[in-house]
């Protein structure tokens, strides 16, 4: 999400994917050339009607992906209503009323803040100061000054009160080991969901809460309070029952983001998806231990269809255009970071641009059958390009299509370019047909160029 809207979350740095913890099914090598063999360089072709098949009207839509869209687009028209509520299984924001009407089986979430409220707000969403006082006043049995946090040293009344500015609004910050904060919480929660299909929590994040409190009366350290949180998010998620309560942790994956995540039952993972980001490997290891742990995850791309006309330094290589090779190697991404049992747990959301109808920039080629995962992701080749840059190529096998995606290395300058490829041997007991992100195809393959973060969705022609 762009931060006119949302906290720009910072990413961590993760651990960089190593030999010691990229798992191998074999010994990996370099990748070679068959003297024998000539690459392809075939115009796109239609893609087989077979390659379509699966597609339900209702949520999900697909088998094999789950689809997720932020709606922050303010001109909407029937038709394109009608296209949205075909594509996407979970919306966040714009009108729940309107998304039902499109698809009656989508998931709609309505966005809030948790911890945090906007002082010169009147929302019961974001801004509910006032809908606080009313709630207290009606349960006289709590105190409202003790449902707020205080600096430390400072008085313990409302001037006392942690008081920070964070785009564009003033916030003050509940106390959630408070008796009162909590009930008041989680009777918030219930309210807000009660005509909707849950809860988006913004800023929930470990680093957005340790980031902006300070030093606190109430909490020895700021973790204490990211701690304290979980107990929270139990009890409102236990309030709401079926209705997804969904929380905004970014790129953060401490043990804390961990436990809230579960105590809540969903995750948005904004600019998680990164092709341009070497520790990839520990994203997609995320991404599979919580929804193996049936957590409901929304994996999102860092870069947009906007984002790349300036990103001239990556060229198109075996795509159209340099957003068709960007959105490849994101899908490519969320199917490797997928658990074992599938996409039911796990959404992409390959787009943030809110000022184009999304019908224009949606990427054909998650619409493509590629069935269920067959196997875990192993190494397929590791070693260094002609430019001299180390890389290594991830693949997993599908029911459908093989996956194969090469990923950066190191934190330095990266070089992007044609100079930059590789050259892979495909097994020969298959056709290879490589799937392009706008849904055509190419011909058949026995050898596959991957310049630096480039990746292939490889359709099995026997399956077609």
């Amino acid at each position: 999400m762009r931060k006119s809207f949302l906290a720009l979350a910072a990413m961590i740095a993760a651990v960089a994917c190593t030999d010691a913890t990229a798992p191998e099914a074999k010994p990996p090598v370099s990748a070679f050339l068959k003297s024998d063999a000539k690459l392809s360089t075939s115009a796109s072709l239609a893609a087989p009607a077979s390659l379509w098949s699966g597609y339900s009207t209702q949520s999900r839509h697909w088998t094999h992906i789950s689809t997720f869209m932020t709606d922050f687009y303010y001109s909407w028209t029937s038709s394109e209503r009608t296209w949205a509520g075909q594509h996407y299984d979970v919306a966040m924001s714009g009108s729940g009323a309107a998304w039902r009407a499109a698809n009656p089986t989508v998931r709609h979430l309505t966005y809030a803040l948790l911890w945090s409220m906007l002082v010169n707000s009147t929302s019961v969403s974001t801004g509910y100061s006032s809908d606080m006082r009313s709630w207290f006043a009606a349960h006289p049995q709590y105190s409202l000054e003790k449902a707020f946090v205080h600096k430390r040293g400072a008085s313990f009344n409302q001037a006392g009160r942690v008081y920070y500015y964070r785009l564009g609004a003033y916030r003050w910050a509940i106390n959630p080991k408070d008796p009162g904060a909590i009930a008041y919480t989680v009777n918030r929660t219930q309210r807000i969901a009660a005509g909707d299909g849950g809860v988006f929590f913004d800023e929930a994040s470990s680093g957005d809460m340790t980031s902006t409190l300070g030093d606190m009366q109430e909490f020895a350290t700021r973790t204490d309070y990211v701690a304290a949180i979980a107990n929270v998010l139990a009890q409102a998620k236990a309030a709401v029952g079926s209705k997804m309560i969904m929380l905004n942790t970014a790129g953060y994956t401490t043990a804390l983001d961990s436990i809230n995540a579960r105590r809540a039952g969903a995750v948005h993972l904004e600019q998680f998806n990164n092709f341009r980001w070497s520790g990839m490997y520990d994203h997609w290891r995320w991404v599979a231990n919580l929804a193996s742990q049936g957590v409901f995850v929304d994996v999102v791309s860092a870069y947009s269809t906007r984002d790349m006309a300036g990103m001239t330094s990556y060229p198109p290589g075996n795509s159209a255009t340099n957003t068709q090779r960007a959105k490849l190697w994101e899908l490519s991404s969320y199917y490797l970071s997928l658990p074992a049992s599938g996409a039911a747990n796990v959404a992409v959301q390959l787009e943030n641009y809110w000022s184009v109808p999304y019908s224009t920039i949606w990427t054909k080629a998650q619409e493509a059958n590629i069935g269920r995962p067959v196997a875990p992701m192993t190494v397929l080749a590791r070693g260094y390009d002609p430019l001299g840059q180390r890389y290594v190529v991830y693949a997993r096998d599908f029911e459908r299509a093989r996956i194969v995606l090469r990923m950066q290395q190191g934190w330095g300058s990266q070089n992007y370019s044609d100079a930059s490829a590789i050259t892979i041997d495909l097994p020969n007991d298959e056709r290879w047909i490589p799937l392009n992100a706008d849904g055509t195809v190419k011909s058949a393959i026995d050898l596959l160029r991957l310049r630096n973060s480039e990746a292939a969705i490889l359709l099995r022609g026997s399956k077609m």
